[in-house]
């Protein structure tokens, strides 16, 4: 992850299309070094399969999504 991401990764949070513009200015200002690793992991517990190229896929913020889509299961 580059490092202007690990120092403020709040710049990253949210439904990124509206905000690539600035997500880039943030990325041309630095710093891109060094790189922060990150072990991240977690737990699939949805899965679909939409297909290649679906843009309704994520078509939305996750503040926008409907109440219990994140409680989902299969």
């Amino acid at each position: 992850m580059a490092r202007w991401v690990a120092d403020a990764p709040h710049r990253i949070v949210g439904f990124q299309n509206p905000q690539i513009d600035r997500m880039l200015s943030y990325r041309d200002a630095g710093p891109t070094y060094p790189i922060e690793l990150i072990d991240s992991f977690a737990t699939i517990t949805f899965v679909e399969d939409h297909g290649r190229d679906d843009e309704t896929v994520i078509a939305c913020g996750p503040e926008e999504l409907p109440p219990g889509y994140a409680a989902r299961r299969n």
